[in-house]
């Protein structure tokens, strides 16, 4: 019975993991990407840059069609 619960639990945890984790790939995937092509930024400063800026969007609750919408947004404006 507890046995059962737990690895039901365990396999939902790493399924959401392995979600947060496309996710996560996709957002900095799209966030260089809309970066200008001439930017000389050091990667560490842009993934800085990036990881404050999607957490103050997820910090405000957004939901990940409104981060990704606000990505959009900076791309076309950059």
């Amino acid at each position: 019975g507890l046995t059962q619960v737990t690895q039901i639990k365990l396999s939902l945890f790493s399924r959401q993991r392995q979600r947060t984790r496309v996710s996560d790939w996709l957002l900095r995937f799209l966030f260089i990407y809309s970066l200008p092509r001439h930017a000389a930024l050091p990667l560490s400063v842009t993934r800085c840059g990036f990881l404050e800026y999607i957490s103050g969007l997820l910090n405000s609750r957004c939901s990940a069609s409104q981060v990704l919408l606000a990505l959009t947004q900076t791309a076309t404006n950059w």
